[in-house]
Parts: C-alpha cells; sequence; structure tokens
C-alpha cells in the first residue's frame, strides 16, 4: 500500500495556516473567550449569541474564509454553564465543518474568586475537493478523485480562575489528536489533528468610573509541538458598554485595530481589520473580521469580580 507524503504534506499546509495553527483564527475573541475556551462557557451569567464571519488574505486565491456560531448561557443555580459552537473553514481545497456541545462548571472560592472547569465534545467533518485543485495532470493518482470526506470525533477542555477584575485561563483545543486517513484503492494519505495549548489573561481596569470609561487588557499564548510559539497583546476601551474601540499585535503576523457599537436593545456589531506586517503583506490583500451578538437576557445573579459580563 503506498503512502501519499506528498498529498498528506499538501494537505497539511491547507488546513494548517501561515501562523502554523489547525484551529480557525478569530480576532474579536475577547468578546467571547468561549471560541477557544470551553471553560468560559456562560461566564458573563447571560444568554448570548454570536455569529462571525472571517475573511482573510483576500489576494490570495484559496485564502482562508471562516464562519461560526455560538450560543451559551448560564444556570446560576446548578452553577452550570451550557453552549453550542458551530463553525466552517474554508482554505482552498479544504473544508472543515465542526459542531460542539459545551459544557462548563463554577466552583465559587469565595466572594472574590472562582474556578471553572469546561468540556466541549463534537465533531469535524473533514473534506478535501480536488476538483478546485489547479493541477498539470488531472489523472494523477494522487488526486484520489474528486472529494475525499472524512468525520472524527474531537474534545476542549479548559480552567478558568477568576479573582476580582483578573481572569486567567488555559485550553486543550484537539485534544483526542485524533488521526483522519484518506483513501482511495490502494492509496492512503494520513492527516494528524495535534493537540492545541491555549493560555490568556486579562485584568479590566475602570479607570474613570463618573465617564464610565474602562481599559481591558488581554494577552493570549499558543502553542503546537513542532511549530513557532506565538502570542496576542489586545487592549480594548469600552465607554458607557455601548462602545469599543481596541487595538491587538499577533506575533509574526499582523497588528489589528476592533471596533464593537451597541446598535439598539440588545443587538451589537463588530469590525476587527489586521494590519499585515510580514513580508506577505504585499501580496495578501486585506483580512477583516465581521461580527454580530445579541444578549438574550440576564440571569438574576449577584455581580461580583468573578461573574464578568464586562462587555455586555
Amino acid at each position: 500500500m503506498k503512502k501519499a507524503i506528498f498529498l498528506g504534506y499538501v494537505i497539511g499546509l491547507l488546513v494548517i495556516d501561515l501562523q502554523s495553527q489547525q484551529l480557525p483564527f478569530y480576532s474579536q475573541y475577547y468578546f467571547n473567550t468561549f471560541l477557544y475556551n470551553p471553560a468560559t462557557t456562560g461566564v458573563s451569567n447571560e444568554t448570548n449569541a454570536f455569529l462571525v464571519n472571517r475573511s482573510q488574505f483576500s489576494g490570495i486565491p484559496g485564502g482562508p474564509v471562516t464562519n461560526a456560531f455560538t450560543l451559551d448561557g448560564f444556570m446560576d443555580k446548578k452553577n452550570v454553564g451550557l453552549g453550542l459552537s458551530i463553525f466552517n473553514d474554508v482554505q482552498d481545497i479544504n473544508e472543515r465543518l465542526g459542531i460542539y456541545a459545551s459544557y462548563a462548571y463554577r466552583l465559587k472560592i469565595n466572594e472574590v474568586q472562582a474556578i471553572r472547569f469546561g468540556l466541549a465534545l463534537g465533531f469535524l467533518d473533514n473534506r478535501v475537493d480536488f476538483s478546485k485543485a489547479v493541477v498539470k495532470d488531472l489523472y494523477d493518482p494522487m488526486m484520489m478523485g474528486q472529494i475525499q470526506r472524512k468525520s472524527t470525533l474531537d474534545a476542549t477542555i479548559g480552567i478558568s480562575y477568576n479573582w476580582k477584575e483578573l481572569e486567567i485561563g488555559f485550553s486543550v483545543p484537539q485534544l483526542l489528536g485524533n488521526q483522519i486517513k484518506f483513501s482511495n484503492y490502494d492509496l492512503t494519505s494520513y492527516y494528524q489533528l495535534n493537540r492545541h495549548y491555549q493560555g490568556t489573561a486579562k485584568y479590566r481596569w475602570e479607570f474613570s468610573p463618573e465617564l464610565q470609561l474602562a481599559l481591558e487588557p488581554m494577552v493570549m499564548v499558543r502553542f503546537m509541538p513542532h511549530t513557532p510559539f506565538q502570542y496576542d497583546i489586545n487592549a480594548m476601551c469600552s465607554w458607557k458598554k455601548m462602545f469599543w474601540f481596541g487595538v491587538s499585535y499577533r506575533s509574526n503576523y499582523a497588528a489589528g485595530i476592533n471596533a464593537r457599537v451597541k446598535l439598539f436593545g440588545n443587538l451589537s456589531a463588530g469590525y476587527a481589520y489586521d494590519i499585515i506586517v510580514t513580508p506577505l503583506k504585499t501580496n495578501a490583500g486585506i483580512s477583516h473580521e465581521f461580527m454580530l451578538g445579541y444578549k438574550f437576557g440576564q440571569n438574576q445573579a449577584t455581580k461580583s469580580g468573578f461573574e464578568r459580563g464586562k462587555y455586555d
């Protein structure tokens, strides 16, 4: 049985973006940390829904396009958060659909401290459409036919610690590390889902209570074996919980500007634009992200340092 080493390498390049990540990339995750850490499911003590559309590297054919939907809420009497997340990530001939259900439990230490534990379980549907590939020989056996499609189980675990206005989190996406096998007659290729290790730290500082102005810096670090260490630095300023503006920097990739506004009632809209700082910037085009958020209501939970509805 032959092993299509070259094909596996190509697939790997397609599903790993330029930041050496197999996970979808988001810019506005500080509004919705549930995207990366299931421990923050329902952390705002409200029911929130978010729609996200991200387009990356518009100047490069087949640049990543990601759409995501999340819904999460908190059951205060049970100290439990429940959530659902769905994403569709398209990168050239590769496409992934992920559907996850999330559970978080809050362990209250005292009036200003809490620890949350989270688990997300779901599946990934992976599809490679070779009909979109640009090749010289359409009959090359390495092409494996038109469409290859495989599904696998997936899981993420996470933990979050809150003390007054400080929040620290850690999560491990793709915990199971499953292997996806694409086969066509005597040709087989494997793609490995590697564990990722992600950590965050965030602090909220209300520097002008009279004007209701607050600043919230946030740092995220990412690591995946055999890839460069990555970090994000974010700073978000808010006014009256109606307007938000922030800046960010992602190592070896881009600087960003971000804005969000409450439109009316519980509906809000956000936009993020990446300013690429690597040599790729001359050909990469633009990378931007749109977000719509809706808050369905607030549970009757006492507000304290570890209950973070800061942005809503």
